[in-house]
């Protein structure tokens, strides 16, 4: 059984006179488990928002543990929602979008990605990532081509490799984390979900006092307040929950 003990989640986009493409699915309780998403409609392409909108509203209509597990179906659904845009508009034809979902069963934690949204786990008063971006400049990485100090100032950081569109290859991982890896001696297990305009803003200092860090309601606060003081360089948006299991 989960219980949800804490939770906050915010969704901006980056100009109030732009459309905010991302889209989220706030901690939802779900067949004894609890599901969450964020999605990033990609590179401003006519129909973004609708495609990230398409992705949670699909996540959202799942009702039980089967249906959010069979990762394939789920990507495979939502692409076709996502295809589907170009009917009501040629303009969508190229409308894509990252998505990034976890679900939490009594078990397991089920991580589904694809794109460049980011998945952490929380351990003491550090957030560690369990998802790795599709995007070139990891690509690179992955190949030893380049060391990540090389590449820290090197521009085209957020170019991404695979997303649900008709025009890439949709390429998305998954995998699942037993509970007592991720949950403290008390059974609570904190989770976070950042698209790429909030966890560039983390990822500069990836820390808060002790007291912060230690409230998930704190720590969307304050990343927050970090965003909009240096300001924002992309729609941004955070998910997180702290539960019970």
């Amino acid at each position: 059984m989960v219980r949800i003990l804490e939770s906050t989640s915010f969704c901006f986009a980056k100009n109030e006179d732009k459309h905010n493409e991302d889209a989220i699915l706030e901690p939802k309780l779900v067949a004894n488990g609890l599901v969450l998403a964020v999605a990033d409609g990609v590179g401003s392409y006519p129909g973004a928002d609708l495609a990230s909108l398409s992705a949670i509203e699909h996540l959202n209509s799942l009702n039980s543990s089967s249906e959010i597990n069979q990762f394939g179906n789920v990507f495979t659904d939502i692409h076709s929602k996502v295809v589907g845009l170009s009917q009501y508009k040629t303009d969508y034809e190229k409308a894509s979008t990252t998505l990034t979902y976890l679900f939490l069963d009594g078990e397991f934690l089920h991580v589904a990605h694809i794109g460049d949204c980011r998945a952490y786990i929380q351990t003491g008063s550090k957030l560690r990532q369990i998802t790795k971006d599709h995007t070139k400049h990891q690509q690179l990485l992955d190949e030893k081509v380049f060391t990540k100090k090389q590449l820290k100032n090197v521009k085209g950081k957020n170019v991404i490799t695979t997303a649900i569109s008709a025009v890439v290859d949709m390429r998305y991982d998954t995998t699942s984390i037993r509970l007592e890896d991720i949950t403290n001696d008390d059974g609570v297990a904190t989770l976070f979900l950042m698209s790429d305009g909030a966890h560039e803003h983390w990822e500069r200092n990836p820390r808060f006092s002790p007291n912060t860090m230690a409230s998930t309601v704190k720590l969307g606060n304050a990343l927050l307040r970090r965003i909009e003081r240096y300001g924002p360089t992309d729609d941004y948006s955070f998910v997180s929950v702290k539960v019970q299991i």
